[in-house]
């Protein structure tokens, strides 16, 4: 990372370009765009005027997940669109933009944010007090296995 790194809130439209090279190659264009983009809270990262990373947080409520996953709650946020590009993973940048993330869902009062992770995730998201729940399923949207993941907003650790 350069120290001309910089995190913050953006507009869909800038962070859009990247969220869908990474999340979503070769697909149409129409499948990255999220239905909550609007009222949703975006973050972006830059290096050297360059975006290099990026995420998506809006209110969605939790379905609840079998025990001993959290229960339903109508007040959490949802995670989406978390994308670093590939030549940059491993520098950081990811846990910057997720502690973003995070920071506006706890400034929200979201109790909790929950996600469906690519299971090739799973271990950053676990570094960073996220908990898989549930069974894998893998998604229409991209084909590739995915499992639910949950963050309490009062024990976050970033």
């Amino acid at each position: 990372m350069s120290a001309a790194l910089v995190v913050r809130r953006a507009r869909v439209d800038e962070i859009f370009p990247l969220r869908h090279a990474v999340l979503r190659p070769g697909r149409p264009v129409t499948y990255s765009v999220y239905s909550e983009d609007e009222g949703a809270v975006h973050i972006g990262a830059w290096d050297d005027g360059e975006l290099v990373g990026c995420a998506t947080v809006f209110p969605d409520p939790w379905a609840g997940s079998a025990p001993p996953g959290p229960p339903p709650d109508p007040a959490a946020w949802r995670l989406r669109g978390m994308a670093v590009d590939p030549s940059r993973q491993g520098g950081g940048i990811g846990g910057l933009v997720l502690a973003a993330a995070v920071d506006a869902a706890t400034e929200a009062g979201a109790p909790m944010l929950w996600a469906n992770a690519r299971v090739a995730a799973l271990r950053f998201y676990s570094r960073h007090g996220w908990t898989a729940v549930g069974e894998e399923f893998i998604t229409a949207d991209t084909g590739l296995t995915h499992v639910a993941i949950v963050l309490s907003l009062g024990d976050a650790r970033m």
